[in-house]
């Protein structure tokens, strides 16, 4: 009876109800208090680790280069022109905060890696998903703990997937997890603008961003290769370790277009796995080739909803592709 009264008032789920004159032992008591301590505790099981690539590892165009470059440069004369020159006036915490956004597969984290090497520094890598509670509450917790240990560790803090973070606050609130999201936003610009060291955004929909925080960030835009970056990609990924054809030709490569680095690592992968399969002894120009066209389909497939028409229609296009840089090559070589 007692059951079905609490589930009625509180519509919760026939609770189990014990009657007992006995009070709580010691033991269950001090369980109780540890399970709480643990609860209101903030624990974010993320450590700063050793940046795993260097801009030797990666092709990135002048531009972003520059941006770069800029953002290395700013710890060497932090002192100088905040201190010194007295920016620190109008700026009370001086710090790098950077929003590398565009396609996947084109250098943002290996990029936030590489900086934090040539900064001396650790890199502390996190996403929305890690940092997110299921707890009302701890969201925002958990954002100033990240921020709180990347100071300590005088590490640089990268946070994929920004967009879910510092897209715009939500308006005309009415249930908790969304208070819990917009109260996660507002503890994120509260630590933005209280930090002092170097973070890094990384998104692909920077467009869903809010405005409170765009202005408070320093974007690059992280465009996919042009010819020159495609060169240099293919000829930095084929490693000379790799049992390479002397068919194999990179300007021919690099002709295929609307394709990133991630896309060309993961065709010279899958055209060597295919080749030890095979066993074969090595990698073919045209098993790199049919590695690309496959992952260009897979990609144009994932990214849209397509008809079998338009199925048709793009391996049609991508076989074009393929064909004309073909051709160009083809004149090229018999001009000279």
């Amino acid at each position: 009876a007692v059951s079905e009264i609490l589930s009625d008032k509180y519509h919760i789920d026939k609770p189990e109800v014990v009657i007992s004159s006995q009070m709580k032992s010691q033991h269950d008591t001090n369980d109780e208090q540890k399970q709480k301590e643990q609860k209101e505790e903030v624990v974010i099981a993320i450590e700063a680790q050793e940046p795993q690539f260097t801009f030797d590892q990666i092709i990135l165009s002048p531009a972003v280069l520059e941006e770069l470059n800029y953002s290395i440069h700013f710890e060497k004369v932090r002192d100088k022109v905040y201190k010194e020159w007295g920016l620190l006036k109008i700026e009370p915490s001086p710090k790098l905060a950077l929003n590398f956004h565009g396609d996947s597969g084109t250098g943002k984290t290996m990029a936030a890696h590489a900086i934090a090497n040539a900064m001396g520094k650790k890199i502390i890598l996190a996403s929305y998903a890690e940092i997110e509670s299921k707890y009302h509450g701890d969201g925002p917790k958990n954002v100033k703990k990240l921020f709180q240990l990347a100071e300590e560790q005088n590490a640089l803090l990268f946070i994929d997937e920004a967009d879910s973070l510092l897209s715009r606050r939500l308006t005309n609130v009415t249930q908790g997890s969304e208070q819990a999201i917009n109260s996660m936003r507002s503890q994120l610009l509260i630590q933005i603008e209280q930090f002092s060291g170097t973070v890094v955004f990384a998104t692909n929909l920077a467009s869903n961003y809010d405005s409170a925080f765009v202005t408070r960030i320093r974007s690059v835009h992280f465009e996919k290769p042009d010819l020159e970056m495609r060169k240099k990609l293919w000829n930095t990924m084929l490693l000379p370790t790799l049992p390479l054809d002397k068919d194999i030709d990179i300007n021919r490569l690099s002709s295929i277009d609307d394709i990133c680095g991630r896309d060309v690592k993961n065709a010279i992968v899958k055209a060597a796995v295919k080749t030890a399969i095979d066993g074969e002894t090595s990698i073919s120009h045209k098993s790199i080739e049919n590695a690309i066209k496959s992952i260009i389909e897979s990609n144009s497939k994932v990214s849209k909803n397509l008809s079998k028409s338009d199925e048709k229609r793009i391996v049609k296009k991508i076989k074009t592709k393929l064909h004309k840089s073909k051709n160009v090559y083809k004149k090229k070589r018999s001009k000279n």
